[in-house]
């Protein structure tokens, strides 16, 4: 038997995600990062994202351990957004916005053009991969209706409170997160908790959380706009149905890279290679 839990390999990061889980689950589901609306008077809609591209000057005044060094060839990201919508402010009035909405509103062709923008955008991508027309498409759509982008590689307030209305739809109390490193594991009793205090308490990295008989999980990697939800199918039939989060099921041929038809990310890695010699 694969023990995923033991051998500390929970995350499917290579190769087809229902046979990761086969030993312990019969389903597995990807579910997006929702994007946001809140109810806030004035924003500044040239930045919806919590991160931004920076320049190395700019890193070198923002990060104390740069200043001594010199220019990097490469980009930099800062999280530093001040405008960023607080938990509270989400969780107060935020409004979810599908992935399918983005998809129609923004002119992109579905939920892959979408993840492949997204991830342009926070230069997750190498160069040969990275789609800028499509972040742009994204960009002008987000900005011109006040739309707040997800934030990659940790769960947002308004997953965290669907994940917890899961636990709760059957019947799981006791709550297990662990970090992305297996270093720090906290146990959680749903009855003593609100929704928004069971949020609270899901650290960002936080990429493990499941119920104590295992029986439930949900796990998300570092560079990613959308998470995984395994259970047994008759479970996962009920969360469905429930329409607490927007995603699709996977198949025997899902893979993490879910957003890239077969064979098209070898057909990249040609042309990248090709480039080079």
């Amino acid at each position: 038997m694969n023990d995923i839990f033991a051998d500390k390999n929970i995350y499917p990061h290579e190769g087809k995600i229902k046979d990761h889980y086969k030993d312990f689950y019969e389903a597995a589901f990807v579910a997006f990062l929702p994007f946001f609306k809140v109810d806030r008077k004035n924003t500044d809609n040239t930045n919806l994202k919590k991160s931004k591209q920076i320049t190395h000057e700019e890193a070198r005044q923002e990060f104390d351990i740069l200043k001594d060094i010199q220019a990097l060839n490469a980009d930099i990201f800062s999280y530093s957004n001040k405008d960023f919508p607080t938990d509270r402010e989400i969780f107060d009035s935020g409004q979810a916005i599908s992935w399918d909405a983005v998809v129609k509103g923004s002119g992109l062709k579905d939920n892959s053009e979408l993840n492949k923008g997204l991830r342009t955008s926070i230069g997750a991508l190498r160069q040969v991969f990275r789609r800028p027309e499509l972040t742009e498409k994204l960009n002008n759509y987000t900005s011109n209706q006040s739309i707040w982008h997800p934030t990659e590689g940790g769960f947002d307030i308004l997953s965290k409170v669907a994940i917890y209305n899961a636990f709760k739809l059957l019947k799981k109390n006791e709550i297990i997160a662990t970090d992305e490193f297996y270093e720090t594991t906290s146990t959680f009793e749903l009855d003593k908790q609100t929704a928004f205090d069971f949020a609270e308490k899901i650290g960002y990295k936080d990429y493990f959380i499941y119920s104590l008989d295992k029986e439930l999980l949900f796990t998300i990697e570092w560079d990613s706009f959308f998470f995984l939800i395994a259970t047994g199918q008759e479970k996962m039939n009920k969360i469905i149905s429930a329409k607490l989060f927007e995603g699709f099921l996977c198949n025997e041929n899902t893979e993490h890279t879910w957003d890239y038809e077969e064979d098209e990310i070898q057909k990249y890695l040609d042309i990248e290679k090709n480039k080079r010699y």
